[in-house]
């Protein structure tokens, strides 16, 4: 689904799809500057001799176990745009790489799965992304997109509600029940608490789903284990391993932080906001009528 954000009212019907899509991302300047930007131009300047002001501590439920309730955004880095370190230029986004295992930042994928993601990152392929038709976005992308999402603790359950008009309903201590052939966007998920670390295992993907814009790709292979682990009152540690070897020669993993952030979610009007489809679905056809055997 597309996130509710300002887009720019001159986009000429002959631009390129994808520059189209990414100069959507334009308008979170403030975010892309802090995907760049050193670590130490991010810290706030503190006077001389001022003692930084200590994090809250986890907060915790009746059961002893964290609370992690709340609105959060991840601190994603770009990775709808490329889970790779990327440095962009023009309209191509800048991505800090959020990759952290294998250890180069780079992705196991097998020589065929890449040629496809190559194709996938072309203009016309835009309009083959599933959340520009307003479609979920899948595990672990939903985590990523650039719209903040609502995690609740009901009794037996964490639910997260994505502004994007997705949601995941995990049972904790639970089981995988689905058969084999039961096969969803966001996948059979099932949760358990080591120590204060929230684990999700999730399978029965269809496959269908993108990684970000530019392509990169699962397969209905995919499994994914997750850990959500707070670091304070207001910070999660979030890790996503992937494993899909149809796709990828090996397993990997992402890692960023969410953070809390105050207010609520917005109401998204995906379909009735989806300005950019018609213009890729021009941009394929017209592609398909130039590349036409006769």
């Amino acid at each position: 689904m597309v996130s509710t954000v300002a887009r720019e009212e001159a986009v000429t019907m002959n631009a390129p799809a994808l520059v189209r899509r990414r100069r959507r991302a334009l308008v979170l300047t403030a975010a892309v500057v802090l995907l760049v930007a050193p670590v130490d131009a991010q810290a706030p300047t503190q006077t001389p001799g001022a003692a930084a002001k200590k994090p809250a501590p986890i907060k915790r439920l009746a059961d002893g176990k964290p609370d992690i309730q709340g609105l959060f955004m991840a601190d994603g880095g770009g990775a709808n745009y490329g889970l790779e370190r990327r440095t962009g230029g023009g309209l191509n986004n800048p991505t800090r790489g959020v990759v952290v295992d294998p250890p180069d930042g780079t992705l196991p994928i097998q020589q065929w799965a890449r040629e496809e993601v190559e194709r996938r990152a072309r203009p016309e392929r835009g309009y083959d992304d599933p959340t520009a038709h307003c479609l979920v976005a899948g595990v672990p992308r939903s985590m990523y997109v650039p719209s903040p999402m609502h995690i609740l603790q009901p009794p037996g359950y964490v639910v997260i509600l994505h502004e994007r008009m997705s949601w995941r309903i995990i049972p904790i201590g639970g089981k995988h029940t689905l058969p084999d052939h039961v096969r969803l966007w966001q996948g059979d998920s099932v949760g358990r608490w080591e120590g204060d670390t929230l684990v999700v295992e999730s399978k029965n993907f269809n496959g269908k789903t993108w990684l970000n814009e530019v392509g990169e790709m699962v397969s209905h292979a995919e499994t994914v284990v997750e850990r959500f682990q707070p670091i304070d009152a207001n910070t999660i540690e979030y890790r996503a391993t992937v494993t899909d070897p149809v796709v990828y020669t090996r397993p990997w993993t992402i890692g960023f932080r969410l953070n809390r952030q105050e207010g609520e979610m917005l109401e998204v009007a995906c379909l009735e906001d989806d300005q950019d489809l018609p213009h890729l679905k021009d941009v394929k056809e017209e592609f398909e009528k130039k590349n036409a055997k006769p």
